[in-house]
């Protein structure tokens, strides 16, 4: 054999080589993954061998953030666990690593031998299953599920419902490769209304897509929407609009100092834009809310209403530790109105009690203008989320803060009835801190609260305090009853503190 055959021969084998290893690599990346291959996961990761030891690696198939974390045992020993997508290093030896959904028992678990400064790759023989709950218009539908292995009727657990508009994305479940039922939580296995299958095939995901009547909460289809939910899979930017009509009680203290009850029709427009792809979280919430209102003991008149912009702006270090930084903006486009049942004789006066003005025999009183008064909220600083789950989220966020309250012609009631002081515009810095948290319980029962406090600098200036409690109750898809409770102490704009309590019945259409 001549030398020139020889290198033909070791070229031909050199490329045959890589060929079969690009192949291999795209066999064990199918197209169905929203993830690299596990050795473009692996070098990403970008960790050096730590001397005297080895490495585990388990590949994630969807986002590792919402599959299950997979664990390490020696023996029956629990030496720890950790997110898939990511290295476990351990000394050389044997180990059984268990991952997966479901119990301990119904986890899957891979007998490895693990030798030093090597890293051993699990070969991803198993399932990736997510499952989009909407309705007939593709908004995202709230309903828990329960997940069957067809073969033994064997429950899996419940998969909980989740809420978008909070940042929430559809968990992942990794189950053995068969045949599955799908039902709604708390149903029977043997039900043969309301159920779907789906056959999981090993190594591949599937994104089941399941369409849910929003009038009766029935199943209407059921299967894989393959160009739909890929979309849904791998785009970031999300948007929500919707258009609320409210039937309200109100009970607030804010234009006078004696708590009055109201009722108003209000209409709401409220649009989220949210974009969220680990490291990066951005969520505006918008909304703008006007209708008509019946005061105490007058006629219905033109409610005031409300313009409120929200931005939050959040880069994670870790998953639950960040910066954040955040702008926030309170107007109204009417002006601000306080009716008296019988003609009145009030005095202005500036902030410092000097007289400005008397105004004899009114029956109304334009306390604020229209755009005034206008509140700037901004700040930055760091992010925890110490609970981040399908069913709660709780957000703890300590910084800077800055607050600017414009007031053009604003005016507010004093301890003597009659008198009316004018509120200058406002500038405040200092320390911010802020609670944010959902709770999701039984029976389509919801609870948001957003608690924000703001320390100004300076001696003797007391805490800014504002809290807003949301208690929402879902009785249908398009129908919900709501309790709203806002708490605000500012000595800066009120001499008191504003409590204003709201019950609503509210009727919605969701554009998107």
């Amino acid at each position: 054999m001549t030398t020139r055959q020889i290198h033909f021969i070791i070229l031909f084998s050199g490329v045959t080589l890589l060929i079969m290893a690009v192949l291999a690599i795209g066999e064990m990346r199918p197209e169905s993954w929203l993830m690299p291959a596990p050795a473009e996961q692996l070098y990403r990761e970008g960790l050096d061998d730590q001397k005297g030891m080895g490495r585990i690696f388990v590949p994630a198939m969807t986002n590792p953030n919402n599959e299950p974390f997979y664990a390490v045992f020696s023996g029956e020993e629990l030496i720890g666990e950790t997110m898939v997508g990511s290295s476990f290093f351990v000394p050389p030896g044997k180990y059984t690593v268990v991952l997966g959904s479901g119990t301990r028992d119904q986890r899957i678990a891979k007998e490895v031998e693990v030798r030093r400064e090597e890293t051993v790759v699990i070969e991803p023989d198993w399932c990736a299953l997510t499952i989009e709950v909407i309705d007939e218009s593709r908004n995202f539908f709230k309903q828990d599920l329960q997940i069957f292995r067809v073969l033994n009727a064997e429950s899996f657990g419940i998969l909980p419902a989740i809420s978008p508009e909070l940042g929430e994305q559809m968990q992942t479940l990794i189950l053995p490769a068969g045949l599955y039922k799908i039902v709604k939580r708390g149903r029977d296995f043997n039900t043969f209304v309301n159920f779907a299958t789906v056959l999981l095939e090993a190594g591949v995901y599937t994104p089941f897509t399941l369409v849910i009547n929003s009038q009766n909460g029935d199943f209407t289809g059921a299967g894989i929407l393959t160009r739909a939910t890929e979309l849904r899979q791998i785009k970031y930017m999300r948007v929500y609009a919707a258009i609320h009509g409210n039937v309200v009680v109100n009970s607030d203290n804010r234009s006078s100092r004696q708590t009055r009850t109201n009722l108003s029709v209000l209409t709401q427009f409220e649009n989220r834009l949210m974009f969220d792809r680990f490291p990066h979280y951005y969520l505006s919430n918008n909304l703008l809310d006007f209708g008509t209102q019946k005061l105490h003991e007058s006629k219905f008149t033109i409610k005031p209403d409300l313009l409120q912009l929200k931005n939050t702006y959040i880069y994670y270090l870790l998953t639950w530790l960040g910066g954040y930084t955040r702008l926030d903006l309170i107007t109204h486009f009417l002006p601000t109105t306080v009716l008296f049942s019988d003609p009145k004789n009030i005095w202005l006066t500036e902030s410092d009690s000097r007289f400005i003005k008397r105004k004899v025999g009114i029956t109304e009183f334009n306390t604020a203008p229209s755009f005034y008064p206008l509140e700037i909220k901004e700040g930055l600083g760091v992010n925890l989320t110490p609970l981040r789950t399908f069913n709660a989220r709780v957000s703890v966020r300590t910084g800077f803060g800055f607050r600017q309250s414009y007031n053009k012609d604003v005016y507010q009631p004093t301890s003597i009835d009659s008198i009316y002081r004018r509120v200058l515009d406002i500038h405040q810095r200092g320390l911010e801190s802020s609670l944010v948290s959902y709770f999701n319980t039984l029976f389509n029962l919801s609870i948001t609260t957003e608690l924000d406090i703001l320390f100004p600098f300076g001696q003797k200036k007391e805490p800014v305090v504002d809290l807003v409690n949301f208690i929402s109750l879902a009785l249908t898809k398009n129908v919900t009853l709501e309790h709203t409770l806002r708490f605000k102490h500012d000595r800066t704009l009120y001499t008191y503190n504003i409590v204003e309590q709201l019950i609503s019945m509210r009727l919605s259409y969701y554009f998107l």
